[in-house]
């Protein structure tokens, strides 16, 4: 009996100390796996930065480095004399000022050419990279994914391992017997191989051995993951345009890399769980109104300025003798309780009126282009209904003094005889062929176009048309697009809609902005 009893004792304690170590295992491996869900994931930036700045040049690398990309993909081509550089399609129609093909261009003409204009007047005068300065530049600053175009793997190699970047780099091949002789030659630098199933992993090793595996976020399951860590292979899905919710299944899982065209979202989303925190606001009729402030009262301009904001929508004006003021609508009934319009009244008179809530007089234009320079941009909407020559002068030279016309948005399409290559103006969805017809016939669209229209108009397929032609969208989010409608819900509707295309601006009135920030 007692020796029964000393055998149940013992056997308790074995089934302890083994539920302890169970459950001691159970933790380490669950810290394990937190601490691979949490890891950092190497950002891999498609063509730099590219929907920032003009793809394959330093300023959309500089972007790339400046919203956490650790590599920088760039395309490799050759021109007639053999000079090496960074440059997408064999066209240089695309995305320089040239015409016909790269590699029936001599250098000296290549050096000359602008490879910015197209993207922004921003950007003009960003040159065409010549891959050996391009390595200089980088070294320090970035990792290279070369995609190879056009190229001798000798030349190639030679110019990386001079630059010493053999060992910060990794190349990728469209034709897999070049890949395959790419390994035999250079077993010691980095090569990435597409793979999207588990079954070819084993020859993909044996016949690249290479370092990385890219993939589609669709192939992203724990099995195929697994399977290529057990084998010393790193995953890399490609995740091209604005997929918010393809970020956001590869947050969650235990890859090592992603290749994107857009570092600063997935950035923001990597160090915010998953939300993206980087939307540019632009505040409707001049500031927060939110039935705090009256339009264009200096404190709601103020306010969105402090919270942030990346631009200001303005209605232009002007009075008798020729003075451009803020004013939305054709008189001063409104606010000023003064039922004159502005053209009828001149400047001295027009600022003895003071506003019935916060007591401010009508602004003048400089006097806001004073106050917010350097701090936030300008939306800018022109109310004039004869504009002459002398009053597209008298605005530009206010802006430029102020240094506000670069980066601007126009609201009216005449304005684009005077304005244009100096900034964008607005076309709305229903417009949109007469921008497609202008992009088929090789004219610059991105530079000179944004995409404007209320929220409830705007549907995904003209979304993902202008982003994947570098065009700039800005849904408005106003009140009075929900007449037939509680506008919260409607204006949330809407804003959490665009937020999953990826869209990252917007024009509201500031009593929504609470869902983009």
């Amino acid at each position: 009996m007692k020796t029964l009893k000393n055998i149940l004792v013992f056997g308790f304690f074995v089934m302890l100390i083994a539920g302890c170590s169970s459950k001691n295992s159970n933790e380490f491996s669950d810290t394990k796996s937190a601490e691979k869900a949490t890891a950092k994931i190497e950002i891999v930036n498609h063509r730099g930065a590219n929907r920032l700045a003009p793809e394959n040049t330093f300023a959309s690398a500089r972007k790339a480095i400046e919203n956490g990309a650790e590599f920088v993909e760039v395309d490799v081509r050759r021109s007639k004399d053999g000079v090496y550089y960074l440059l997408h399609d064999q066209s240089l129609d695309c995305t320089t000022n040239g015409t016909g093909q790269i590699s029936e261009t001599l250098s000296t003409v290549i050096d000359t050419l602008d490879a910015g204009s197209w993207f922004s007047y921003e950007f003009s005068g960003e040159k065409v990279p010549r891959l050996k300065e391009y390595l200089q530049w980088i070294k320090g600053k970035a990792k290279v994914y070369f995609d190879v175009k056009d190229a001798s793997l000798s030349e190639l190699t030679d110019i990386i391992k001079n630059a010493e970047m053999e060992n910060n780099c990794f190349f990728w091949f469209s034709d897999n017997k070049i890949a395959k002789e790419f390994h035999q030659k250079y077993p010691g630098i980095a090569l990435k191989i597409n793979a999207y199933s588990i079954e070819v992993l084993d020859s993909v090793k044996v016949n690249y051995n290479p370092q990385i595996i890219e993939c589609s976020v669709d192939n992203l399951s724990d099995e195929f993951i697994d399977a290529c860590h057990k084998r010393d292979l790193k995953v890399m899905p490609w995740i091209p345009g604005n997929d918010m919710e393809a970020y956001r299944i590869t947050l969650q899982k235990n890859v090592d890399m992603i290749n994107l065209d857009n570092p600063d979202i997935f950035s923001s989303m990597q160090e915010n769980n998953g939300d993206f925190k980087g939307y540019k606001l632009i505040a409707h009729r001049g500031g927060i109104t939110e039935g705090k402030y009256s339009e264009y009262d200096p404190e709601s301009i103020r306010e969105a300025i402090n919270r942030g904001y990346y631009m200001l929508e303005i209605d232009i004006r002007q009075t008798k003798d020729g003075i451009l003021i803020l004013n939305h609508d054709p008189d001063f009934n409104k606010f000023f309780n003064n039922p004159k319009k502005v053209k009828e009244m001149n400047w001295e008179e027009i600022k003895q009126l003071r506003s019935v809530k916060g007591n401010f007089r009508p602004m003048l234009l400089e006097e806001l282009a004073q106050m917010c320079s350097g701090k936030i941009k300008f939306m800018l909407d022109l109310k004039e209904d004869n504009p002459t020559i002398e009053y597209y002068r008298k605005l530009e030279e206010i802006l430029e003094k102020y240094d506000l016309l670069t980066n601007a948005y126009f609201i009216d399409n005449d304005a684009k005889k005077y304005f244009r290559g100096k900034a964008k103006f607005n076309f709305r969805v229903h417009e949109a062929e007469k921008i497609k017809d202008e992009l088929s016939q090789g004219k610059n669209v991105a530079c000179n176009y944004f995409l404007f229209d209320n929220a409830n108009r705007i549907n995904s397929e003209i979304v993902k048309w202008c982003q994947q032609n570098s065009i700039t969208i800005v849904p408005s989010v106003n009140d009075f697009h929900y007449r037939y409608e509680n506008d919260m819900r409607g204006a949330k509707r809407d804003i959490e809609f665009l937020k999953e295309c990826g869209i990252t601006e917007f024009q509201i009135d500031s009593q929504y902005d609470r869902w983009l920030r």
